[in-house]
């Protein structure tokens, strides 16, 4: 699937019991600024393919914690209700084309402004929904309304040789979600009314964060990177119309709001919950390629895991599934298989619940140490969720960022638009200091910050180098390096995190995104 990047077991030459494996490689969906896109799929209505779905596990899958909240507490219904309900987005959404693309002055803003303004319900579900307890986005198609069906808005579970194949329609209309949300922001902002912009976009900003707690690993990225995509917006929007806004809006921003975003989270975010729906997938598909006596059945064993990996190419998929059938020969029973499965989720639930950068988050995972051959069908089937103890930081960076520099922005118009010279004298008053946090610092620090002044500092970012000033606030990074702000990359995979100034807004001044 996209939006992952992981090892897949996918067996390359097969030699008595010597095997060689194929690293499968995806591009993750991060939201790049420079590009103005998130990785996305085509917002057309992704069309169900022709093999069954699996009702059985469908049922299983909306049995899970975000389901068992009542109606009321959740709010897919009214959210995508109202986006389906709503006149065609005029644009269409996808990979050159999203929230990020969406700005006064852009090539398609007056079809997007006049398309948001026409369609105000959708910014009434959002703030209607906003404090849901969840999104609960159910699984399968005949969990859903006709007209989502129409409109592709909905998960697909794959059956028959496709048995544990999700697919995610739903997400596109995330994603228009997401350009209306913007457009409003901007629109809103013009026309002079700032605390209805914000409230439209705190409100997705919520709705956003609900979806995080969707229980599997593809949707909590997706949602966790449309999130951190959303809070970069905002940053945006504080940046273009900082000399209008006004202080109280910004330090409720700053203090009740962008904290806050789901009521018992904190600046670690230790309340989000580790995506533990894939261990239920999983285990449908190892017991539907065993037979009753729980060995593999060979036949069923090569057709599904073929499919699994063996793609459309009908070619591709006859190589592979001759090679899944002499692998089955070797692999485990299917209770030793489920076992696996178990040791290692828990084994992730343990350190998704521990303080990163302790010793245990560096030992081995049973993941990494499962045997290649007896369990090639449990590594392929499940991927590593490294990339969601990530984003988990990267998401916190955003968070705890936009609220910062909602702070500072209150700061610069109450002090005669003067920066401070250190972050401290903006605490209190105008941020939190809990949320002036840093979890890509081991030792728990603050971010990094820098009044530049006048004299312009340059940072290197992957569309060129744009001029900053003012003042500086940036996250060290996943390499937990402090590079002073002055290498940016949006992941932090390469570099450091600058938060404020917003890059983007800056990147488009200076003429180097249109």
């Amino acid at each position: 699937m996209r939006g992952l990047t992981c090892l897949h077991p996918i067996l390359g030459r097969f030699a008595g019991a010597s095997l060689v494996w194929i690293a499968v490689v995806s591009t993750p969906p991060v939201a790049r600024f420079e590009s103005g896109a998130s990785a996305a799929a085509p917002v057309q209505a992704q069309q169900p393919a022709a093999a069954p779905e699996d009702t059985a596990l469908s049922q299983t899958l909306n049995g899970l914690e975000p389901f068992k909240v009542s109606e009321r507490n959740r709010s897919a219904q009214a959210v995508l209700g109202a986006l389906v309900a709503a006149s065609p987005c005029p644009v269409e959404v996808g990979p050159q084309f999203d929230a990020s693309s969406v700005w006064p002055g852009s090539s398609e803003w007056t079809k997007i402004s006049a398309w948001s303004k026409a369609n105000p319900a959708i910014g009434e579900a959002l703030v209607a929904s906003q404090d849901a307890l969840v999104f609960a986005m159910p699984y399968g198609s005949a969990a859903v309304p006709e007209s989502w069906r129409k409109a592709g808005a909905f998960t697909r579970v794959g059956g028959g040789d496709s048995l544990g194949q999700m697919s995610f329609g739903y997400f596109n209309a995330i994603r228009a979600i997401g350009v209306y949300s913007t457009a409003e922001m901007y629109r809103q902002c013009a026309a002079g009314q700032h605390q209805q912009a914000f409230k439209v976009g705190v409100a997705w900003l919520r709705v956003l964060r609900q979806l995080v707690e969707q229980p599997l690993l593809e949707e909590k990225l997706f949602a966790m990177q449309s999130l951190s995509q959303a809070l970069s917006i905002h940053r945006d929007v504080l940046w273009t119309n900082l000399d209008s806004l006004d202080v109280t809006l910004l330090k409720r921003l700053s203090l009740d709001e962008y904290p806050f975003l789901k009521p018992t989270d904190n600046q670690k975010l230790r309340r989000l919950a580790m995506p533990e729906g894939d261990r239920l997938v999983a285990e449908a598909v190892l017991k539907g390629v065993f037979s009753e006596r729980g060995k593999p059945d060979l036949d069923r064993f090569a057709a599904v895991m073929s499919a699994q990996h063996g793609g459309d190419r009908k070619l591709d998929r006859f190589g592979t599934s001759r090679l899944w059938r002499q692998v089955a020969e070797l692999h485990s029973d299917l209770d030793p298989s489920v076992d696996k499965l178990q040791d290692i989720y828990d084994d992730w639930w343990r350190r998704w619940n521990v303080r990163p950068y302790t010793p245990f988050q560096s030992a081995p995972t049973e993941f990494s140490r499962a045997n290649p051959v007896r369990y090639a069908a449990v590594t392929s089937l499940i991927r590593d969720i490294q990339r969601a103890f990530t984003w988990r930081w990267v998401l916190a960076v955003q968070i705890n960022g936009t609220a910062t520099s909602a702070g500072l922005c209150g700061y610069y118009l109450e002090f005669r638009k003067s920066w401070p010279r250190d972050i401290e004298r903006a605490y209190a008053v105008f941020a939190n200091k809990r949320f002036d946090f840093d979890p890509f610092d081991k030792k728990g620090g603050h971010f990094g910050f820098r009044n530049v002044g006048a004299s312009a500092e340059t940072i290197d970012t992957p569309v060129g180098r744009v001029k900053v000033k003012g003042c500086m606030l940036w996250s060290r990074g996943a390499d937990h390096e402090d590079g002073g702000g002055t290498n940016h990359t949006d992941d932090g995979s390469a570099g450091d995190i600058l938060v404020w100034p917003p890059l983007r807004a800056l990147a488009r001044e200076q003429g180097l995104i249109q």
